[in-house]
């Protein structure tokens, strides 16, 4: 269900920071998991170079981190 207006962000942010833990403390992830964190965090970093708040960034970067995320049993499939 989608957060409502008044509250997507503060509910979002938390959200936000459990995946950003996981990143830290490289959490295996399955590959859905994978495809969805690739695809979030490139949405992120597009919307901060329209605005101008960052000249570019990396996506390949992005890719591989993601991908050493990647858990063993998904890897062999």
């Amino acid at each position: 269900m989608a957060n409502m207006s008044y509250c997507r962000f503060t509910n979002t942010r938390s959200d936000m920071e459990d995946c950003l833990e996981a990143l830290r403390d490289e959490t295996p992830l399955s590959d859905f998991e994978v495809r969805a964190g690739k695809a979030m965090f490139k949405d992120i970093l597009e919307v901060c170079q329209a605005y101008g708040i960052i000249d570019a960034f990396d996506g390949d970067e992005i890719d591989r981190l993601f991908d050493n995320l990647l858990e063993k049993e998904d890897e062999d499939e």
